[in-house]
């Protein structure tokens, strides 16, 4: 049953990354086409190559970390594990300001008895003070 489920989710990752190389290949042919027919009929004007070369990379950059993540960019200065180092700088900011609460916490407390000891030693001599 586990093998099964192993498989199963190997296929489809598979599956999206053979849809993202026939995405990749699309895009590719579609912008030769273009170009080619742009430079003919347009006079040279390559604008509309441009901005359907910009519109569909953006869709493509998309594809591709959907499919890949940042696994193969590593050159870029991506880290394969980002999300991991992330998480473990999230938990320690988190513990650390954690530590701080509790520790003003405890100082503050600390405080408050501290003003109330010296609160009914100042009432017992004021009371001593009575008596004699």
């Amino acid at each position: 049953m586990e093998n099964e489920d192993i498989y199963h989710k190997a296929a489809q990752k598979v599956k999206a990354k053979k849809g993202f190389f026939y995405h990749l290949i699309a895009y590719a042919g579609v912008l030769a086409m273009l170009y080619f027919i742009i430079k003919v009929e347009n006079n040279g004007n390559m604008l509309p190559v441009i901005i359907v070369a910009l519109s569909w990379g953006i869709g493509i950059a998309t594809h591709y970390f959907s499919t890949f993540g940042t696994e193969h960019l590593d050159f870029l200065g991506f880290s394969s594990n980002w999300e991991e180092e992330e998480l473990e700088k999230e938990v320690e900011k988190i513990k650390r300001t954690r530590e701080l609460r509790e520790r003003a916490k405890y100082e503050r407390d600390s405080l408050d008895e501290l003003d109330e000891l010296e609160l009914r030693q100042f009432e017992k001599r004021t009371l001593d003070r009575d008596y004699e």
